[in-house]
């Protein structure tokens, strides 16, 4: 029998299970399944939670003006990495130009949707889905001085429809606010860690939805993650697997869209651990973890405050972004794959200046959800 003979229920059946970078290429297979891929919200929404999840690693640099996506290849003697350039661009927004308004971009990414913000001009920032080519701007206004953080989340509604919101934030004050994509506006919240202070605000990373980040109680004895859910607008304290006032070294990350994943060095003195999570309660936000990997990792390199990693947990690898700086302040970052053996870390990668990022990446269908009466826009 042939595809166009079986049901349209088996089909549709059938194509929630492929992933989503194979359904793109079968969107010119005729207009059905053209409008089924980027307009059947109902059909978005069974694939996201069906199909196999393709975890790619994603850089962003200061001169790559979009982030761009690497293939790593750990076969053969020395690994290596090739920076790709597959991943589609939206410069041909002429009302935001991106190659100013992304100009020394932040990245965050949240379900198959990135979220650029610029470091220089945080008047607009940027969600967007790289597979889709579906984009949406969205106006902050300037209050005050730079420096605010700007992540993404979610949360399902009764009807089980995706419900976007936008946190901003200042890492030095409890100044909070919420953006909601169904009525297009910013409104004030109440302080979302009371007795705690967020720190590393490059280091938050999202999960099913909820943005964790690390924070430091006022009385600066213990350094814990904070998990922030956008249905109650409320955080919940997740401790990290061992208790410290402070750590010499501290990254998180996503693996598989499954589970956290953070980077803790004690002191300088002490090995590089990567943990990952096993299971999690959510009401009372009780926590496994399981160490997969401990590395010494000096005098091979120093791990700096806004370092970022992406874990290959099967093959106990990672891979790592990090800031190196000499005498004259002049930096450049590397991009360094470790593996269980310490002694075979491989500087793959090297970018003169700074402000690069690696980033667990899902493709994925998810439309951005648009102001009622609002026209999506794809370039």
């Amino acid at each position: 029998m042939a595809i166009p003979e079986l049901p349209k229920v088996l089909i549709e059946e059938i194509l929630c299970y492929v992933p989503a970078t194979y359904l793109k290429r079968l969107r010119s297979t005729c207009k059905e399944w053209n409008r089924l891929f980027k307009d059947d919200r109902r059909f978005e929404r069974k694939h996201f939670d069906k199909a196999a999840k393709q975890c790619l690693p994603l850089i962003s640099t200061k001169y790559h003006k979009v982030p761009c996506l690497m293939s790593l290849n750990l076969h053969g003697i020395m690994p290596s990495l090739e920076v790709e350039s597959k991943i589609r661009r939206v410069d041909s927004d002429s009302k935001y130009p991106i190659s100013t308004k992304m100009e020394n971009s932040r990245v965050f990414h949240c379900g198959g949707l990135l979220l650029c913000s610029s470091q220089d001009d945080e008047s607009a920032i940027l969600v967007w889905n790289p597979l889709t080519g579906e984009n949406r701007w969205i106006k902050t206004g300037n209050r005050r001085d730079k420096g605010r953080t700007f992540v993404l989340g979610y949360y399902y509604q009764e009807d089980k429809k995706p419900c976007y919101k936008i946190l901003s934030f200042y890492s030095d004050s409890n100044d909070f606010e919420i953006f909601e994509f169904n009525s297009d506006s910013w409104r004030f919240i109440d302080d979302i860690c009371p007795g705690w202070s967020l720190i590393n605000p490059c280091q938050c990373v999202s999960l099913k939805g909820n943005t964790y980040m690390f924070a430091l109680n006022e009385t600066k004895t213990c350094v814990s993650l904070l998990k922030y859910d956008y249905s109650t607008e409320k955080s919940i304290l997740v401790p990290l697997p061992y208790k410290s006032r402070c750590f010499e070294a501290t990254s998180l990350s996503v693996v598989r869209e499954e589970k956290l994943s953070v980077l803790l060095q004690r002191d300088k003195s002490s090995k590089t651990e990567i943990w990952v999570t096993n299971e999690t309660t959510t009401k009372a936000m009780v926590v496994s973890w399981s160490k997969v990997l401990a590395l010494d990792l000096s005098p091979l390199l120093e791990i700096w405050y806004d370092g970022s990693f992406f874990l290959e947990e099967e093959k106990k690898v990672i891979m790592i972004s990090n800031r190196w700086i000499e005498e004259e302040n002049i930096s450049e970052d590397n991009l360094y794959i470790v593996g269980e053996d310490a002694n075979k870390a491989t500087q793959v990668y090297t970018i003169d200046g700074c402000g690069s990022a690696v980033y667990n990446y899902v493709p994925s269908l998810v439309q951005i959800e648009r102001a009622r009466g609002k026209r999506k826009r794809v370039d």
